[in-house]
């Protein structure tokens, strides 16, 4: 019964603060909302291998997990190789509520292409920024992937190919790639490879593998 009665006497003296406060009204005082925080699913995108003359789009959720609305602006995307769009000179993002950022690359030439979306807002959270990376390619040949999303909340899959060329699972992707779709631009004429797929939840979880699927590369 103590507990009980110093909870009582807790709240009574509240009461008398907030009604004093009001200069009498008898009202209480409306609590202050939090600060907006910005949530980002992703801090890096890898577009993979994407031949010359061709584009490859990824998306990036941002979320605001705050108690306020969030303003948020997209400053610059550096890297002639990629665009970016959803979010653009400025957009509003209530509580609890989510933007998706698409980001493109498009290689002009072969080689590794990096860059970076840069992002400010006003979160309480340090200014966020989206690391690109890709590598254009020649190739003759590519397998295309696509896939049933995952019925749970994930944050990507993983691709994962064997080959007689490479007997050995292989990743590949260097992050959770965040679409129903992969295109494997690294495969030889007359080779057999062997797919498989998983799903990766925020925690880092990964899932059973999918079902396995072959492809046969035809000789030119």
């Amino acid at each position: 019964m103590k507990n009980r009665n110093n909870r009582f006497h807790f709240a009574l003296l509240s009461v008398v603060l907030a009604a004093a406060g009001c200069g009498g009204g008898g009202g209480f005082a409306s609590p202050a909302l939090g600060p907006p925080v910005l949530t980002m699913a992703s801090s890096s995108a890898d577009f993979g291998d994407v031949a010359i003359g061709n584009t490859r789009t990824l998306e990036v959720t941002l979320s605001n997990s705050g108690e306020s609305p969030l303003a948020l602006q997209m400053n610059s995307v550096p890297g002639s190789s990629f665009t970016a769009s959803g979010i653009g000179a400025g957009v509003t993002v209530p509580p609890g509520q989510y933007v998706t950022l698409s980001v493109s690359f498009s290689p002009s030439g072969t080689g590794k292409a990096s860059g970076m979306v840069s992002l400010s807002s006003n979160s309480s959270s340090a200014p966020a920024s989206l690391s690109l990376t890709g590598n254009g390619v020649v190739t003759a040949h590519s397998v295309a992937l696509n896939w049933k999303a995952n019925a749970s909340t994930v944050v990507g899959y993983n691709i994962y190919r064997f080959s007689p060329l490479q007997p050995l699972w292989t990743r590949l992707n260097s992050s959770p790639v965040m679409t129903t779709s992969y295109t494997d631009w690294d495969v030889q004429s007359g080779e057999s490879y062997f797919f498989t797929v998983t799903s990766v939840t925020a925690s880092n979880f990964e899932s059973p593998s999918s079902e396995i699927a072959s492809v046969t590369v035809p000789t030119p």
